[in-house]
């Protein structure tokens, strides 16, 4: 075995690098490209794999193409051998853009462009290694990443220029051309070289390499790389009491692993586990990641008794994502099973549906073979998954599997299931295996239900009928939150057991309807055999619209000034400044009870670990401990920047600590010691609270002016309207440092002003020595205006305690559980119409979640839109603020005005629906005299140009025609006013040696375009060309 003098080598952007003792264990890809090598333009959000932003591409075998992966996951060791490709390696503005850069700027794919960045190189590692996609490929490749600005249709039209079957006027280039070797004498045979004498890192694998790898890391974790499967025993053997073998890591994006153990035990280059042998049986390494599982299997389904594994294939595309595939291995998501049998592992319930065995060795070298229930109960300390056997299957074999999820793509199972049938040549089950998953722990199989199937004939309704009571009654579903209740979820179980069960009589859904004889299906029930996602074409849309070219460039249709430089990575955000001498980082102590007092914190565990180096509570601050002013343009109250002994929701932060790392001080921050008295039960349901008169403050009340009598019929009804994260792609993130004068603080938020003022209040200290620098924001919905300003305050009082640096990052965790979301909102109604649904009179109350106080006039926005755009004349309303032990909820998209909108169309649907009326015929018979003309004229010019009447009919048609499968086609009225509407000033210069202009504004650039709009009204009204005035410097200096 090696020194601890050994390095992990790679490259990165043609680049070598090479760690060992200078980085920690939980130091991931991410954190090396951005705080070592300040590579920034790879951006990070949930850490979890899940939202894209951090993709890098890399090649991890010699010659291999370049595969798209979740660099928040990838521990920075297991790069060794690596070649990766960041953002700024694909193209920049000094070497030039590359075609994806391009197009997805060209197309408007960019909002506030902190994703972008995510979505270039997970299009271009799929775009790597699959030459010849299709447009459909290319959409169903979009599951690694998330926008929640443009709605994907751009970025779909931007990148499926690149598929083989684009029409040839929006081609831009065939996949396969899109190389990044450039060597021209073709004599390389490794993937990303630069130019003819660029040189190629050969890897150890090339070198028959043997030696184990052995580094102490700088938190006193040992990193080892063995490669022979012996070594990885002795090892084991070694480090029994705290270790953990390393694939993909990708556990860390579905169960926190808040510290790593002391021996990490990278596996991915022992060869034994990579095995790959079809013969009597297929038997695959467990060390094989999902991606080349998925074409072993792909290429195995064209062997006889095997075709089965195509089915296998099509569900391992609905697990996780392909950033995810391309590191996760097969055996490491059986351990995540195995750790956590809450988890939903669709790898386990295929294996077990099948029929497949694991080969299992203890660190001594004794091996055993496992079914897959059995592998469940072993313990699995000191043992390795060696691989994995599936067995053949011939044509009697019947094999169904399902998964209902949330969304269409990586995401986990709701309920997942695997119907694997022997049937004889008159349909009589000679064996059967049922699979569920994400019901219990407690049931994974049902095997009462197997056994009364055995000698039955399968399709018939008393068979099914008799196997779906044993079912029921063997059925273990277990509260698993956030999930549907148990009752939904065994409803959904036997569902899909019918679906996979439909014969002559039995009317339902998927599964065996597609296994059954197709002349026992009617043709009517054809539909159900469908799978929506499979069967869907390539997504289109269109935007139209008008312009006046005289008043070009003002209003005149282009891509936005930062599209570019967003798509190269080179846009900055706020957590992107370099990293700076003796910086800190900070992070918020989060209480652990909803109601109570605190009576003693202790952080002395805290501080002993190192790289602590304080602990600040509100004892700490100088001045207000506040972060709204309660003077403010949204704010009426001061809210607590920490508690001051009260707690008053599950989550609140109750001090800061402080560390010289990141990871150190968010793992510090679990570490501190709360003790707490006259804890309480908290109300944190809106459906419960809106009862105690004392939590609902009225906030306003409007009369109908002018009900009717003629009263066909009386609806009565709730509407309710959760809470909803922000889910903005950049988090709450602020940096700040000491100044001559005082702070310079840079910060993502949308609010100037409030910040600004509110850590003048915090720390005793006057505006003026406040420099506060906004560039850009990372998307925000609303979070931003005033959420963002407790870690701003946090982070200002850090430095002027310490006089050195500090980033104040949130998590994800930190953002769901200490901040509010959404105000959700519960609308009662009672709504009286004639028979032609004309309604006579509407009695509404709202009621609006504010969190643990009243502090944001969120409710205000909906006063105006209540009845949306129907006879407000009719309209009773009454609105209540209300008050829940939860985080202060704030604003979020259309706060206010989309609750009232979506509640007046609700009732609309339910008037259309209990009276069998078109729902635009009611929505028009209701409308509100002063706009009707104008409506009407808008929604004839609408089916006109959307061709809805001949639309409607296909629909009417498909519908008559198929029992299970429906398609829709609904109108939603809207009647949107122009709230929030603000008049800031600007600043302007004019260079005299060229004429350039620098505008600086007081508005926020966050994905609205507000720089571009600036830009060409200046262009428009100073009659100059808009190169003139390509650059908003966003600094303000108070």
């Amino acid at each position: 075995m090696s020194t601890a003098m050994d390095v992990l080598k790679f490259k990165v952007n043609g680049k070598e690098h090479t760690v060992g003792s200078n980085v920690s264990s939980d130091v991931m890809l991410v954190d090396y490209l951005r705080n070592y090598l300040n590579l920034r333009g790879t951006k990070y959000m949930c850490r979890e794999g899940g939202c894209g932003a951090c993709i890098v591409t890399a090649s991890k075998t010699a010659g291999g193409p370049f595969v798209s992966v979740n660099s928040c996951l990838v521990s920075v060791g297991s790069c060794h051998g690596w070649e990766i490709k960041t953002i700024e390696g694909l193209g920049n503005r000094k070497d030039g853009y590359h075609p994806l850069q391009k197009s997805l700027a060209e197309n408007n794919g960019t909002q506030c462009g902190y994703c972008s960045s995510g979505w270039i190189m997970a299009m271009h590692g799929f775009m790597e290694s699959k030459k010849e996609a299709t447009m459909m490929e290319v959409q169903n490749a979009f599951g690694s990443n998330l926008c929640r600005c443009t709605g994907y249709r751009p970025i779909l039209e931007a990148f499926k220029k690149f598929a083989k079957d684009a029409p040839k006027e929006d081609r831009l280039m065939s996949l396969k051309n899109l190389s990044l070797c450039k060597t021209s004498k073709g004599g390389c045979c490794k993937s990303g070289c630069d130019d003819e004498e660029d040189w190629c890192m050969v890897r150890e694998d090339d070198l028959g390499e043997t030696e184990t790898k052995k580094i102490v890391l700088k938190d006193g974790k040992i990193w080892y790389r063995p490669r022979l499967l012996k070594d990885v025993y002795q090892i084991l053997g070694e480090n029994l009491e705290s270790y953990m073998l390393v694939g993909g890591n990708t556990a860390k994006g579905a169960f926190l692993i808040a510290e790593y153990p002391n021996a990490l035990i990278d596996i991915t280059a022992v060869q034994e586990l990579r095995t790959n042998e079809l013969d009597q049986n297929l038997v695959v390494g467990a060390g094989l990641t999902l991606t080349e599982f998925m074409d072993i299997l792909k290429e195995g389904s064209k062997v006889e008794n095997f075709s089965y594994f195509e089915k296998l294939y099509n569900h391992i595309e609905l697990v996780a994502h392909i950033p995810i595939r391309n590191v996760g291995t097969i055996g490491g998501n059986l351990m995540i099973k195995h750790t956590y049998t809450v988890f939903q592992s669709d790898i386990f319930l295929l294996l077990d549906t099948v029929g497949a065995q694991l080969t299992i060795s203890d660190y001594k070298g004794k091996q055993e073979v496992v079914t897959m229930q059995h592998f469940l109960t072993i313990d699995m300390k000191g043992k390795v998954i060696i691989n994995i056997m599936l067995p053949p299957l011939n044509n009697t074999y019947k094999l169904y599997t399902y998964k209902l999820m949330p969304r269409a793509q990586s995401a986990h199972a709701i309920v997942n299931c695997g119907f694997l049938y022997k049937l004889n040549c008159k349909n009589i089950v000679e064996d059967a295996r049922i699979t569920y998953g994400a019901l219990s722990t407690k049931f994974t199989r049902a095997p009462a239900t197997e056994k009364y199937l055995v000698g039955k004939p399968l399709f018939t309704n008393d068979t099914l009928q008799g196997a779906l009571r044993v079912l029921d009654g063997e059925m273990i579903v277990e509260e698993h939150r956030p999930e549907p209740s148990p009752e939904v979820r065994r409803y959904i179980a036997k569902a899909l057991f019918f679906k996979v069960s439909i014969g002559k009589v039995i009317y339902f859904f998927q599964g065996l309807l597609s296994l059954c004889p197709s002349e026992q299906v009617q043709e009517r029930l054809k539909s159900g055999i469908t799978k929506l996602t499979e069967t869907r074409p390539v997504s289109t849309g269109k935007q139209t619209y008008v312009t006046d070219p005289s008043l070009y460039p003002m209003n005149q249709p282009m891509p936005r000034l930062e599209a570019q430089i967003q798509c190269a990575g080179e846009a900055q955000y706020t957590d992107d400044i370099a990293t700076m001498a003796n910086e800190v980082f900070g992070a918020f102590v989060l209480s652990t009870v909803a109601l109570g007092t605190i009576i003693k914190m202790d952080a002395t565990d805290a501080l002993k670990l190192p790289g602590v180096v304080a602990f600040y509570t509100a004892k700490d601050i100088p001045g207000l401990n506040s972060f709204t002013p309660n003077d403010g343009a949204f704010t009426t109250q001061n809210e607590e920047v920490l508690s001051e002994g009260t707690i008053k929701y599950y989550g609140q932060p109750i001090g800061i600590i402080v560390a010289e790392d990141q990871h150190v001080a968010n793992r510090a921050a679990a570490l501190v010691k709360v003790k707490y008295s006259n804890l309480g039960k908290p109300i944190t349901d809106i459906i419960k609270a809106r009862t105690d008169s004392t939590r609902n403050t009225l906030f306003t009340s409007i009369d109908a002016t002018a009900t009717g009598s003629d009263i066909h019929k009386t609806l009565t009804g709730t509407n309710y309207m959760h809470g909803q994260y922000h889910c903005s792609m950049e988090t709450m993130v602020c940096v700040a440092k000491p100044t001559e004068e005082g702070l310079e603080v840079h910060l993502a938020s949308q609010w100037l002003d409030g910040p600004h003022v509110m850590i003048s209040r915090a720390l005793n200290i006057e505006k003026n020595k406040i420099d506060l620098h906004i560039r850009r924001v990372g998307g925000s919905y609303g979070l931003k205006i005033t959420r963002s300003i407790q870690a701003a305050v946090a982070c200002s009082l850090v430095v002027q305690k310490l006089n050195r640096p500090c980033r104040f990052i949130q998590p994800l965790v930190t953002n769901m559980t200490g901040f509010g979301k959404r105000m959700p909102n519960v609308v009662d109604y009672e709504a009286a119409v004639n028979s032609s649904g004309v309604l006579q009179y509407v009695n509404t109350t709202i009621y609006t979640d504010n969190g643990h106080m009243i502090n944001e006039p969120c409710i205000v926005y909906g006063t105006d839109t209540y009845h949306n755009c129907y006879d407000a004349s009719k309209y009773n309303y009454k609105a209540y603020n209300t008050v829940t032990d939860t985080p202060k909820n704030t604003f979020c998209r259309s706060p206010g005005t989309l609750e009232a909108i979506a509640s007046a169309e609700l009732i609309m649907e339910r008037i259309s629906y209990e009276l069998s009326l078109d729902p635009v015929a009611v929505r028009v018979a209701n409308l509100e005299v002063a706009s009707k003309e104008e409506m009407n004229g808008i929604l004839e010019n609408l089916k006109t140009s959307a061709e809805y009447v001949s639309r409607r009919a296909a629909v009417d048609s498909f519908n008559a025609q198929n029992r299970w499968k429906k398609r829709g086609l609904r109108w939603a009225f809207c009647r949107w006013p122009p709230a929030g509407g603000a008049n800031l000033d600007i600043n302007l210069s004019v260079y005299h040696a060229d004429g350039s202009i620098i505008i600086t504004h007081g508005g926020v650039e966050m994905g609205q375009g507000i720089n571009t709009k600036v830009a060409q009204v200046a262009a428009y009204l100073l009659k100059v060309p808009l190169e003139k005035n390509p650059n908003q410097r966003k600094q303000y200096y108070y």
